[in-house]
């Protein structure tokens, strides 16, 4: 199992490579800081938005669908949601 952020850092990986991607490359296609791509990409991002990987897909020629259609995406381990027992009441 991974983590949602290290499924968006593997899939980020793989398409850069088949596309020959720099990050300052995708950077400047995503209208992103360089920081924040790089980031994500290099798995520093611990919580990238959705916000972020939106436009990194569409800096890929991607719709955010095609992004997440990878293997990887289906071993995110799944974390249990916390009950608020206060909206309980």
């Amino acid at each position: 199992m991974i983590t949602i952020q290290e499924a968006v850092r593997q899939r980020l990986e793989q398409l850069m490579n088949e596309q020959g991607l720099t990050i300052s490359e995708l950077a400047r296609r995503s209208a992103l800081r360089q920081s924040t791509v790089q980031d994500i990409a290099k798995g520093k991002s611990r919580n990238p938005s959705m916000q972020a990987v939106y436009q990194i897909a569409l800096g890929l020629g991607l719709t955010l669908s095609e992004f997440t259609d990878d293997d990887c995406f289906g071993r995110i381990e799944k974390i249990p949601m916390k009950r608020n027992r206060a909206k309980e009441k």
